[in-house]
Formats: C-alpha cells, structure tokens, sequence
C-alpha cells in the first residue's frame, strides 16, 4: 500500500515537471516569435525603401521662400520617415525669424506635412541695411514678399538685428507700438509713429493730421479723446495738428491754405 503511494506521488511529479518544462519551451518560442516580429517591424519601419520619405508637403507659406523653407527643414534625402525627428525639423524652422511657429508630422507612408504659421507684419522700421518689419509683438524680421504698403512707418526707434524673431527691448519701440495699438483700437488710419523722445510720442495720420500724444500714458483715453475731436473738427476745417498730451485740454492748430 506504501509502495503504490509512493508510485502515486512520483507519477505526480514527473508530470508536474514534464508541464513545467513544456510551459518554459513555449514562453522561450513566444519570445523568439515576438523578437523576431519586433525586429520585422523595426526593419519595416526603419530600413523599408517604402516607408522613406519621398515628399515633403508645405502649408501655409506664402511670403516665405519655400527653398529656404525646404533648406532650413534639412531633411536627408531618402531618410525613413520613422527615423526623422520631427522636433528637430520644428526647431530649426521656427528659428528663421519670419516663422511665427512651425508643426511637423508625418503621413504614411512617405510624406512629412510641414505646417507653417508666418509672422503678420504690424508695422515697419528703415534700417541701413533695409525694411525690417515688426508683428504686434514687438518681434522684428526681415525678408520674404512682404511689402510696406499700408503699413505705419516707426521713426525715431533702433532695431537689434541681433534679435531677429525675438522681441526687441528698446523702450521706444514698446512704446511706440503701443500708441499704434491704441490708434488702431479707436480706428484711426496711422501712416507713422514717430518718438521724438521716450516720453514725446507723435502720430501722423494718413491724411497729414498730427496726433501730438506726449507721454506714453493714457493712450486709449488720449486716442479716443482725439477720434472725437476730430469728428467734431474736420468737417469744418483741415487740421494740422490736434495735441492730446493733456487729453482734457486738447489743442489743436488749423491747416493754413497757401
């Protein structure tokens, strides 16, 4: 009775051992089986000549040179459209200073999709080397198609090439571009925004008029104290000048007739 126990249990263990073994060879063959899947994938992904990047689609670019778009993206021709760092391609374009911001993704199977947001110009500056434009932001640029037409001239502020898609620092173009914010607000045409001094800001109208604004304070008050003033005035004469500088005493001179 003791032996057929005995035998009982032996035969237990050996087949506890036979499905134990039989568990390790199958986990072994799933392992095989998903690194060599894995390793498929990965070559398909990597090295596949299907899935290397054949286009790169632009959107968006309409003052920019799309040559120096493509240039900047420096994109390996041929790459695998896996291995390319997108990051990378959208740090070097929103490196050019025209570039607002840039997005880069991918359309399977070969197609990298180059989004890209342009700065809007909200005013420009003459420097010896050429226009510069600024955005509303106080960020300068230059070059591309764009041009000055319909846009207010800053005189009087110096622009830091050396910031270029950065915003600048000088106190005169901040404010300057506040007072062109403010005019634009109360929907006055500005040909330029002149600072005579940090605290002597002046803007010249489209037709001629002089908004003498002093102080970069109260702009909003100052610039719709003169929108009404000069509702009031022009029908009736052509104005010169019109100083809000003090916005409760404004004064004005008329245009003298030659």
């Amino acid at each position: 009775m003791h032996e057929h126990r005995y035998n009982e249990i032996a035969g237990r263990r050996l087949r506890r051992r036979r499905r134990d073994h039989l568990l390790v060879a199958l986990r072994l063959t799933a392992a095989v089986l998903t690194a060599a899947l894995a390793a498929e994938l990965l070559w398909a992904l990597f090295c596949s000549p299907r899935l290397r990047v054949r286009q790169v689609e632009l959107v968006g670019v309409r003052k920019l040179d799309s040559r120096v778009i493509a240039s900047r993206a420096s994109i390996p021709p041929g790459a695998g459209i896996a291995a390319v760092s997108t990051r990378k391609i959208r740090r070097r374009l929103e490196a050019i200073p025209a570039v607002e911001s840039a997005t880069v993704s991918r359309d399977w199977p070969d197609t990298l999709v180059v989004v890209i947001r342009e700065r809007t110009p909200a005013a420009f500056v003459r420097h010896p080397t050429g226009i510069v434009f600024l955005d509303r932001q106080g960020v300068a640029f230059a070059g591309g198609r764009w041009h000055t037409d319909g846009l207010p001239e800053l005189k009087g502020v110096a622009v830091n090439l050396g910031r270029l898609g950065r915003a600048q620092r000088s106190g005169a173009l901040k404010a300057a571009l506040a007072a062109l914010a403010a005019a634009q607000e109360a929907e006055l045409a500005v040909g330029q925004v002149l600072v005579h001094a940090l605290n002597d800001l002046e803007l010249r109208l489209a037709d001629e008029t002089s908004l003498r604004l002093g102080r970069p304070e109260q702009l909003r008050l100052k610039l719709s104290q003169a929108k009404v003033a000069l509702m009031q005035l022009q029908p009736l004469h052509e104005v010169e000048y019109l100083d809000v500088s003090c916005p409760d005493a404004a004064i004005w001179k008329p245009r003298l007739e030659l």
